[in-house]
């Protein structure tokens, strides 16, 4: 895995020191281009006890340098807040797959609009989408056609 640069950048302009870990963290959801779980990490970044990269998660969201979205499964996945087109800005609804368990981004969906009590603090919020993504339910379909039926006379 290559350490990016960009990773060590993310880190100055949050005002974070640039650490090997949260270096090393980075740089694997950025290579990845896609989110990741904990677990997911820890496979990739086998330097650090799976605590470590748990702590350095946590301090990146408060940074605001990354996010996460719980989905269904109880699994929270994290992706890379750039603030730029590419990555991952928030603010929008999240796709997760059931099958291969790939989250991805609704980000030309905007979040609904909801009220909440008068003098209340919302600090977070999340809409999560969830089925089979195209390849899935590409691969289930395939799979039903080649089964036999045995409701069909020979």
């Amino acid at each position: 895995m290559a350490m990016s640069a960009e990773a060590s950048t993310l880190l100055e302009v949050a005002g974070l020191r640039s650490t090997e870990v949260r270096r090393r963290v980075l740089s694997a959801m950025l290579d990845a281009g896609r989110s990741l779980s904990h677990r997911e990490l820890a496979d990739l970044l086998i330097d650090f006890d799976r605590v470590t990269i748990f702590r350095t998660l946590k301090r990146l969201k408060e940074a605001g340098l990354v996010h996460g979205v719980q989905g269904i499964d109880g699994i929270s996945r994290y992706f890379v807040n750039l603030g730029r087109s590419e990555g991952c800005p928030g603010g929008h609804p999240h796709f997760l797959c059931l099958d291969c368990g790939r989250m991805s981004c609704l980000a030309d969906q905007a979040m609904p609009r909801i009220g909440v009590p008068r003098g209340a603090e919302v600090r977070g919020k999340q809409l999560l989408v969830y089925g089979l993504c195209s390849t899935c339910a590409h691969s289930k379909r395939a799979d039903a056609a080649r089964r036999p039926r045995f409701d069909e006379s020979p």
